[in-house]
């Protein structure tokens, strides 16, 4: 089994495989002690290995640029987004009524302009 092998353990075979793919393998290296530390860290927060690596090399060098992260979404994550979002409007729809008979129309109105500042800020359209 090589070091770059996409059946080793811990290796996702099926991102290595797709066509496409902007990651491509690097090599690094590490001292046994040095790469132990780096597992036991990396373990600790649920994630393997190489994640953290590339993750602290990634914050390090955009810290250093003062680059803001690229911003990269897959499909199952937009999907995701998606359904979150439909189900607050739904849920949001469904309560309307209630919050209006309670009262809270003024609290109903403050979440709404939150939600849209946010929503605009977030997509870069500035503020709403």
């Amino acid at each position: 089994m090589t070091r770059n092998d996409p059946n080793q353990p811990g290796k996702d075979k099926e991102s290595a495989e797709k066509p496409g793919n902007p990651r491509a393998t690097h090599s690094i290296r590490f001292t046994d002690s040095e790469w132990k530390l780096i597992q036991r860290a990396a373990g600790l927060h649920g994630i393997p290995a190489g994640e953290l690596v590339r993750n602290g090399a990634m914050a390090a060098a955009e810290e250093l640029l003062d680059e803001p992260p690229a911003v990269t979404f897959s499909s199952g994550h937009a999907a995701l987004i998606e359904a979150v979002y439909r189900m607050v409007y739904m849920m949001a729809t469904l309560d309307r009524g209630r919050l209006l008979d309670a009262g809270r129309g003024k609290e109903l109105e403050d979440l709404i302009a939150a939600a849209r500042r946010t929503m605009a800020e977030t997509m870069d359209e500035g503020p709403a």
